[in-house]
């Protein structure tokens, strides 16, 4: 039996990669939001801390500018606030009343459903899984490098 070429691999993974994406692009249209303001209600979600613009621009690897309009139309539409910060550069981002009903509402049962879906996994199948994308982003990013490439 043959076997399976490299770019079988590679095109079955992008695929599954792609199709994990749209759950959430689709759930964000859902709800009438954009991708990017999904991603940032997805970080601020966080209750255990306060977040930046870089630090969910890092989080979510959106560009800057992507996330500053999708800030300043939450903003506007009355999600978030955005506050001076004394101890980090750049403004708190602040979920408002809205803003919090919002996540509760819509984002938390993502949450939950991302947790239900690992915990399907056993400890051994998250960890392997974890190490083998980790380790296959960090692969590809030394390949496209190396082929003059900079990331």
């Amino acid at each position: 039996m043959a076997a399976t070429s490299n770019r079988t691999y590679i095109t079955e993974y992008n695929q599954i990669s792609k199709e994990c994406d749209m759950i959430y692009h689709s759930t964000a249209l859902r709800l009438g939001i954009s991708y990017c303001a999904f991603w940032i209600f997805y970080v601020l979600s966080d209750a255990d801390r306060q977040y930046t613009q870089s630090e969910i621009c890092d989080s979510s690897f959106i560009s800057r500018q992507t996330v500053n309009s999708a800030l300043k139309k939450l903003e506007k539409d009355g999600y978030l606030t955005l506050c001076r910060s004394q101890e980090k550069a750049g403004k708190i981002i602040s979920l408002t009343e809205k803003g919090t009903d919002f996540v509760d509402r819509y984002i938390r049962p993502i949450l939950r459903a991302e947790e239900n879906a690992f915990g399907m996994f056993t400890e051994e199948e998250k960890e392997w899984f974890l190490k083998t994308y980790r380790l296959l982003t960090e692969r590809l990013n030394q390949e496209i490098a190396s082929s003059g490439f900079q990331l």
